[in-house]
């Protein structure tokens, strides 16, 4: 049993996660914007909105989808 939790689940519903504050589409934050946010960049380690400005963690195989305001 692998450590890593597993996030291919995301892959089949991400066309249909959107952020919860303006309602853009979500993918895959690139290692550079994880690294910008103090996430260790690694590959799938976050979501990101669709123009960039925010990152949603996942943390245990779980994206963190929370507004802006509860954080």
């Amino acid at each position: 049993m692998s450590s890593t939790p597993d996030t291919t689940w995301i892959d089949r519903f991400l066309p249909k996660f959107r952020c919860p504050d303006t309602h853009q589409p979500l993918r895959w934050a690139s290692p550079e914007e994880c690294a910008r946010v103090g996430i260790p960049p690694s590959l799938k380690a976050a979501l990101a909105r669709q123009d960039g400005s925010r990152i949603f963690p996942i943390d245990d195989g779980i994206p963190l989808l929370l507004p802006a305001d509860t954080q």
